[in-house]
């Protein structure tokens, strides 16, 4: 089966966010651009004089972009669209649930396109499986309402703030690179400047260099992305890893982590985040009366997030 056999294939509105006014987050309406973040929504606008939104339930697809080509999202609420957006609209009466394996199958399709290769024209003839799976069917997505945490989420601008140095909180040790060919498939993790599947890019046969519980962030290739590693894990000559000086708990691990990527526009290609430089650098945390980070209060938070209720933090 083809796309086109499921979905009407159509461009959005094709709008430029630098010519609409944005409103807070969550208020107005949905603007959906080439991101893959956010279920695609990167702003949030006042409505259009003349322009409708388009409804709830339709299926988004970035068109072109340098690494989210095909980032395809189920959208529920009206919404604008950017440039270069493809919107989905099924032929037959489909549910949620059908509609997020079917993003799901345009996505694994991605590898097939790159900076110099886009879906505008070949969307619509991307093949899918002929029918959705029994299994697949039996899926059932946990609604974040659902997951809410009993206890209220900290007061974030109420809490005293205060740099602090990566040196002093961390002992910072580079990584070291495998060659590809040496490579088995093994159960230890392989850790390299990536910033998909928490870091790890191969699982091979070796002798892991760190227990695990340390945070990794990437020095090259995807610069400032941090992940906590809860595995034994061998960490490539582009990764830094954190090891706490003091106990740190995973929940407040992953809040660092949070806090570590907010630091990623401040490097690039040509600027990258070497392990020199990081320990160097200093970030925003909570503190305490006494002027020591608020451990606490960072484990608190992440434990109060929705979806950390199920997660084993």
């Amino acid at each position: 089966m083809k796309v086109s056999d499921l979905f009407e294939v159509n461009y959005g509105h094709s709008l430029s966010l630098n010519k609409l006014r944005q409103t807070p987050y969550g208020t107005g309406v949905a603007f959906v651009s080439r991101t893959a973040r956010n279920n695609g929504v990167s702003a949030w606008v006042e409505p259009i004089d003349g322009v409708k939104p388009l409804p709830a339930g339709l299926m988004t697809v970035c068109l072109r972009s340098r690494n989210h080509t095909l980032a395809t999202f189920l959208q529920p609420q009206p919404f604008y669209c950017g440039y270069h957006i493809s919107v989905l609209k099924p032929k037959k009466r489909m549910s949620d649930q059908e509609k997020l394996w079917w993003a799901h199958c345009i996505e694994r399709n991605r590898y097939r396109y790159n900076f110099g290769r886009q879906a505008n024209r070949s969307l619509k003839d991307l093949e899918l499986p002929d029918a959705m799976p029994t299994w697949a069917r039996r899926l059932k997505a946990p609604l974040v309402a659902a997951l809410a945490a009993a206890t209220p989420f900290p007061d974030v601008h109420g809490q005293a703030w205060a740099p602090f140095k990566l040196s002093d909180m961390f002992k910072l040790v580079r990584g070291r690179n495998v060659l590809k060919r040496v490579m088995k498939p093994g159960e230890t993790a392989y850790v390299s400047a990536s910033a998909l599947n928490n870091g790890v890019s191969a699982w091979i046969d070796l002798e892991p260099d760190h227990p695990g519980g340390q945070i990794t962030v990437c020095s090259n290739g995807s610069v400032g992305e941090a992940f906590f590693q809860p595995r034994p894990f061998i960490a490539s000559g582009d990764v830094t890893v954190l090891v706490p000086r003091q106990e740190m708990s995973a929940a407040a691990a992953l809040f660092v982590c949070s806090v570590i990527k907010a630091e990623r526009y401040r490097y690039n290609y040509g600027r990258k985040w070497v392990t020199g430089r990081m320990s160097e650098s200093r970030i925003q945390l909570p503190v305490r009366a006494d002027g020591t980070p608020d451990w606490a209060f960072m484990e608190q938070s992440l434990r109060a997030l929705p979806l950390a209720t199920p997660m084993a933090i």
